[in-house]
């Protein structure tokens, strides 16, 4: 994977460890209303807008609430997940990022969080290390769409050849491909049969290293 000149970053479960907080906010909203979901349908759908698992889980369960009372859902989602998650980068994967930068390759965050949730969790000095951070904020159409990665490669100035992509679920390997872009998933959060779709399948962050 020669002539990588950026690195898009998924944030939740690729460089912060907050999968089981995103699982125990789900859990703890949804709840009262006896929907019960696995671990491994959270970590399938990562990636995507709180909105889309919400709106879904709705139709599927017959949930009699509006689109608005929906949103106060994911609000109230969103406000457990920041009071739980760890705060910080995944410290492996802050050496990783720090490397990147001393050989010259530009490292952003894509990620289907919502501003406000990311900068709960991620430190102001952590965020200086990326030029370019995507979040839902940023767009309308999440992974597995396109759109995210479209809007990072624009901002980043490079070609789509010129980038890479380090994901950790189905959702958002089948965004970034879709966008054009190399993909490398990372086995943090599930097993590598998942997470096929990629172009290639690490298991820690010095591999990334490695295909450069």
């Amino acid at each position: 994977m020669s002539g990588v000149r950026a690195v898009f970053f998924d944030l939740d479960g690729t460089i912060i460890d907050s999968m089981p907080a995103h699982h125990k906010a789900w859990t703890s909203i949804l709840r009262e209303y006896g929907i019960v979901l696995d671990d491994l349908y959270i970590e399938l759908h990562e990636g995507e807008k709180a909105e889309d698992t919400i709106f879904r889980l709705a139709d599927e369960h017959g949930l009699p609430l509006s689109r608005d009372e929906l949103r106060t859902l994911i609000e109230s989602k969103r406000t457990l997940y920041r009071t739980i998650a760890p705060h910080g980068l995944i410290p492996e994967a802050r050496k990783l990022i720090d490397e990147l930068i001393l050989r010259g390759v530009e490292c952003d965050i894509v990620t289907g969080s919502i501003r406000s949730n990311m900068n709960g969790v991620v430190t102001p000095e952590e965020l200086t290390l990326f030029r370019h951070i995507i979040t839902a904020d940023d767009y309308s159409k999440g992974k597995p769409l396109p759109d995210p990665y479209l809007i990072a490669v624009e901002r980043s100035g490079f070609r789509a050849e010129e980038c890479l992509v380090l994901e950790n679920a189905p959702l958002g390997i089948q965004s970034s491909r879709a966008a054009g872009l190399r993909t490398v998933a990372i086995t943090r959060t599930l097993p590598a049969e998942y997470l096929h779709e990629a172009d290639a399948v690490i298991r820690n962050y010095d591999e990334l290293l490695t295909l450069l």
